[in-house]
Parts: C-alpha cells; structure tokens; sequence
C-alpha cells in the first residue's frame, strides 16, 4: 500500500434539475448531452492542459481511457504504473458506467491540479453543473473493495457539506431569465429561421451542445417535431413519456463482484458489466423499440429519444404505441436483466417536463412494488393518463381521483417472475389484456359505463353488469369471466374493480380491438 497513487470518484450532481429545468425539448436534450460528455468535454482537456504544463507532449492524451483507446477491459497493474512512470499519462480511467466515473491519478497533487482546471472549464462552459470530486490515498491494488468502501465513506462526509449555492447573484438591474432567475448572457437562436434572443449562460449552452450533436445523432433523435407524432391535429393530440430504469443496479454490481478483491478482477468485471448494461438496456432496446415501430408504421423515427445512457431510457411517442413499445422493451430484456416503466399521457401542448415528472413517479411505483413483495427481478408498467393539470405528485393526483386505489403496476407476466414472493397476489399485463378482451365483448358505449361503476362501489359495477348481460345481444356472460378471474387469479372483488377502471382509462387508446371503431375515433 506504500505508493503515491490516488483514487479520485467524480459524481455529477443535481442531474435531473439541471437537465429539467426547462419544458423545452431541445433544451432538456441539450443538457442530458452536457452531462453525459462532461468528462470529454471537460476534464480530458483540463488533465492534457496540467500535463503541457509539466511535460509539452503536444495533443496526447493525458489521462488512459481504455474506452478510447480500444483496449481490452482487463486492468493491469505493471502497465498502470509504467504508464504513471512516463511523460504522457497522469492519469487512469479505472471505470466510467452507470453514473460512476473514477480514475486513478498519479498522486494527490496531479488530482488537485487537474481538478482546479476542470472546476473552471464547467463554470466557464455550463454556470451551474456541479460536479463533486472525493479521492482517497495509499491504495491498495490487493483489495479494490476495501478502497471503494473508503472512498464512499468520504463521499457521503463531501456530500453532506456540499454548499448548494449558485455561482452567482444578480444586481437589481440585472436582465434574467424569467424562469431560472439566472443573468442572461447572449443571444442565441432557439429555432432556425427565427430571430435570436438573450438566454442565461446555462441555457446558451444546452442549446450549443445540442446543435452540435444534432447532425450526428439525429435518427437516435427521432422525429423533431412532436406534432408529427400525434394521431391528428386538433382532435387527438395526445402523446406519452415512456421511462424506463433499469432495477437493482448497485446490487447487481456487488453481485458480480462476489469473492473477487484486488483491481485486476474487480475492475475487469466492472467494465464488463457496463458494457453489458448499455447493450442490454439501451442499445438493444431503442431497436427492439424502433423494430416495432418500423412494422407498424414502416417508419422507425416515430418517437424521439430524449435520453439514452447507462440502464435509463426515456422516449415520447403517440399515446396509442407507448404501452405496446414499453412492454417490447422490457420483453426483450434478457432473463436476469429486469426494469421498470412509467407511461405518462398527456396533451402535445401541455408541459414536457411536468409529463416526465409523472412517468419518473410511475416507473418509481413499480419499484416500490417489488420492495413491498420483497422481488428482486421483475419488469412492471405503471401509467397515468393526465387529464387535468399535472403540477402536483401522482400520489396526490391518485388520491384525488380515485382515493389511492390502482391496480397499478402491473408485471410482464411472462418473464423475471420466478422469485416473486409466495403467496402473494400480483396483477399481470396477461390478465389486464385477458380483461380488455372480454371488455371488447360489449358495445363501447357499455364498456366506458362501467368506468363510473367501477369508481363508485362493487355492488355497483356488479348491477352494471347484469344490466349490460340482460341488454346484450351477443348474451355476453361477463359476470361468468369475473368469477373465473376470482377463482383462477385470486384476485378479489375490489381488486377486479380497480383492474376495470385502470383498463378503461386507456381502453381506446392500448385495448380496443375493433379496428373499424379505432380508426373512427382515430380520424
């Protein structure tokens, strides 16, 4: 342990504030793409910058990233130091995935140096990123977990000390922004074609970054304009916020760990988990998605990708594909992989953060699910159509609406369930599409009738349904279909209420299988 060497965790702090402080979507993708390239960005240039100071070695790299540099995912202690030992290198990246960036520097003073630069890069090029540095000395290559454990250690003490200040006040006769009260700097063209206007520093380069990734990412992007999404102007103009998180992340990292110690196993596994992570959980389900999307529409760009990193995903699309494109994304996990999703519906012209808000908060309440069951492993959907105003929490919007009772999020029944705990109930999208399909039994107008029913009481959902059953034509013997679902499913009488009106809800946008009377609506 008696070496010069540190180990230096950078995290990006206040992630989704600074990425949803505004509802404007060039902006949002600007911001995502500001964080997610920091590290390039920033703190490459800052650490080559110390290094020419010391040792004028031109336009090299000065910190090893074995990304970049297509190296194998092995971590070798001889050629860490040999590259310390040299004029190039000052520094290491051991691990960059998931959230989580360190690097190993040369010693304590490099990491201060390089740190005091790349503080003034981000101030400079984005005001109010805050990015937070811990590192810890006498590292141990013999035993990478022990130097982690005391690495967070020190990080918890840094966070909590860590003042939460902006960088700047204002004077009285400061022009600011309306929005985030911060000074506005220059103008900038929000829209092509149209004049600039002034903006805040913060927002100048969200809008920067984001013409400069535009070309270049554009079919991840997808489709601009978010008009061209909805089914038709002026009749249905309705969208959704689909977000999806990958479950269990610090776990599955600590279980892939198991009897492992020093850097060279550790640090090998760990770079492989990422790898795995972003092919899992991102690479291959934007083109499970896209896939989807291409049969139905021979056109893949019908959504836009708004963020796309480590095990999150977050797209918009028209409301009537968000379930069928969530339920392929988290179908095509493989077995051991398993996350959550969150549907927010909402009107083109509403909010985009204020809809995201409410899709982070479904996609939280699967995950709260799986705690309450004690399940490690299970993908679950949870949505909300939003109908009224949404600047209030979903919990309260629930309450309002429905007094808290959902029977919502459902599990995909057919994969990630084999630990689910014994005994206790669970309420699958099979059954809620099993339900859906004997809903399309009755005439539409019947159907949106039991919505009310299902809300008011039990004995009134189960009078509507005799009504509907005497009334119908087909002799349709739905009450039959519920008392099987009580028997087969154990699911009782109120739980078969919420599952009715949850369907109903979203019945002509997800399960209306007449197709004549879809498009009808649909025009």
């Amino acid at each position: 342990m008696d070496n010069k060497y540190v180990l230096a965790m950078y995290d990006i702090r206040g992630k989704q504030e600074y990425i949803y402080r505004s509802n404007k979507l060039k902006e949002i993708v600007g911001g995502s793409a500001v964080i997610r390239d920091c590290f390039k960005d920033f703190l490459y240039p800052a650490a080559k910058e110390y290094r020419n100071s010391i040792n004028k070695t031109g336009d090299l790299e000065a910190i090893f990233n074995y990304k970049t540099e297509k190296s194998d995912t092995d971590f070798d202690r001889k050629k860490f130091e040999e590259r310390m030992d040299g004029n190039q290198y000052i520094g290491e990246v051991v691990y960059d995935g998931g959230g989580n960036f360190f690097v190993l520097y040369k010693n304590d003073k490099v990491c201060r140096e390089v740190n005091k630069i790349f503080t003034r890069k981000i101030l400079k090029k984005t005001y109010s990123l805050k990015v937070l540095c811990t590192f810890i000395d006498n590292i141990d290559f013999d035993d990478y977990k022990n130097d982690r454990d005391r690495l967070y250690k020190e990080h918890s003490i840094r966070e909590a000390s860590e003042p939460n200040e902006i960088p700047t006040q204002v004077l009285p006769f400061t022009q600011v922004d309306r929005m985030t009260s911060m000074p506005l700097y220059k103008k900038y063209k929000e829209i092509e074609n149209q004049e600039a206007i002034k903006m805040s520093k913060e927002k100048y380069f969200k809008y920067k970054k984001y013409d400069e990734i535009k070309t270049e990412e554009k079919n991840i992007f997808g489709e601009t304009l978010l008009d061209n999404l909805i089914t038709k102007k002026g009749e249905e103009s309705l969208l959704a916020v689909v977000y999806i998180d990958g479950n269990n992340m610090g776990a599955q990292i600590q279980d892939c760990l198991h009897g492992m110690k020093s850097y060279e196993k550790c640090v090998a596994e760990m770079r492989s988990f990422s790898e795995k992570i972003q092919k899992n959980y991102v690479d291959s389900g934007m083109k499970a998605i896209d896939k989807m999307l291409d049969e139905k529409y021979n056109d893949c760009t019908k959504r836009r990708f708004v963020i796309y990193a480590g095990d999150e995903i977050n797209f918009i699309c028209n409301a009537r594909d968000a379930y069928a494109a969530a339920k392929t994304y988290l179908k095509n996990l493989p077995q051991k992989d398993s996350a959550c999703a969150g549907i927010a519906i909402f009107h083109s012209h509403a909010p985009y953060a204020e809809a995201y808000k409410i899709a982070e908060e479904c996609c939280e309440s699967g995950k709260t699910k799986m705690k309450k069951l004690g399940i490690k492993n299970a993908s679950l959907i949870d949505f909300h159509y939003c109908q009224s105003g949404i600047e209030i929490d979903l919990e309260t919007i629930r309450n309002i609406e429905t007094n808290g009772k959902t029977s919502k999020p459902w599990f995909i029944s057919d994969i990630n369930i084999t630990d689910k705990a014994a005994n206790e109930q669970y309420i699958s999208t099979e059954i809620a599409e099993a339900m859906a399909k004997e809903l399309n039994n009755m005439a539409r107008t019947n159907v949106k009738s039991l919505a009310s029913h299902a809300k008011d009481s039990i004995p009134s959902l189960k009078m509507e349904i005799k009504r509907i059953e005497a009334h119908s034509k087909n002799k349709i013997k739905f009450d039959f279909y519920l008392e099987k679902l009580l028997k087969d499913d154990k699911l009782n009488d109120e739980e078969v209420s919420r599952l009715i009106y949850d369907i109903i809800t979203v019945y002509d946008l997800w399960f209306d299988d007449n197709k004549e009377r879809s498009a009808e609506i649909a025009e």
